[in-house]
């Protein structure tokens, strides 16, 4: 979890600064590093940094009325950011606290039919299939089904976005992690 403590600082200056843009730098950073080193927390805080710029992007959440929520958001980023080397279930715990207060935050004002977390995890895991890894791998790292993957990608353009080919070492070395070896 070498590259998550930066990642996850990172994330936490840019949400406390209300940087979109950064947030989503950062998550399309989050999801290049996940494609060679996958972990479920990497993963959780991309998903994050693509729900935070959603966020910070719109005036009904960044409201009076949501700054406890967009507090708790902070100290639960900060909590992560200082405990970082607690075991995975734990820092895992952390990531379903901030979770369930931006579920609070929607649930007084739903607009969409499937809610911000939900849209970042199946947006995440069409990226990760988009970058290189195949449809069952990617669904099977993130959880998400391997249709909804194919649906997203196929309404979006990410498949264009993605523009990066990925170099014969950087091929290896994903073959390598995901054999195991």
């Amino acid at each position: 979890m070498d590259k998550l403590q930066p990642f996850a600082q990172s994330v936490l200056d840019a949400f406390s600064k209300k940087n979109q843009r950064k947030l989503r730098k950062l998550n399309d950073a989050i999801l290049k590093e996940s494609v060679m080193n996958f972990t479920i927390p990497l993963y959780e805080l991309a998903v994050l940094s693509y729900v935070l710029s959603k966020i910070v992007s719109k005036p009904r959440y960044i409201s009076k009325e949501n700054e406890p929520r967009m507090d708790e958001i902070t100290r639960n980023l900060q909590d992560i950011v200082k405990n970082i080397d607690l075991p995975e279930k734990k820092i895992l715990i952390k990531f379903k606290k901030i979770d369930e207060t931006i579920f609070s935050m929607e649930k007084r004002d739903a607009r969409f039919l499937r809610d911000l977390t939900s849209k970042g995890r199946l947006k995440a895991a069409a990226t990760l299939y988009a970058q290189g890894l195949s449809l069952g791998t990617a669904s099977e790292m993130t959880g998400m089904n391997k249709q909804d993957i194919l649906d997203y990608a196929g309404r979006t353009l990410m498949f264009d976005r993605i523009k990066e080919e990925k170099t014969i070492h950087e091929r290896m070395k994903l073959a390598r992690t995901l054999i195991g070896g």
